[in-house]
């Protein structure tokens, strides 16, 4: 499953999904949607963590 730019690009890939995941958590928790663990506050510096290092490991190949 490796593709041309290698496997951090893929598990960088994976990182904006999970942070995608959490954005619509928090959305759905700010919006009184769902009852979460957490407040949307941390999913949403889960986020920015996530995008973080998946811009990292993207710019590494």
């Amino acid at each position: 499953m490796e593709t041309k730019r290698g496997v951090p690009n893929i598990l960088g890939n994976g990182l904006v999904g999970v942070g995608l995941v959490l954005f619509a958590v928090a959305v759905a928790d700010a919006a009184g949607v769902v009852d979460v663990r957490f407040s949307a506050g941390v999913y949403l510096i889960f986020v920015a963590i996530s995008f973080v290092l998946a811009w990292l490991l993207r710019s590494l190949t």
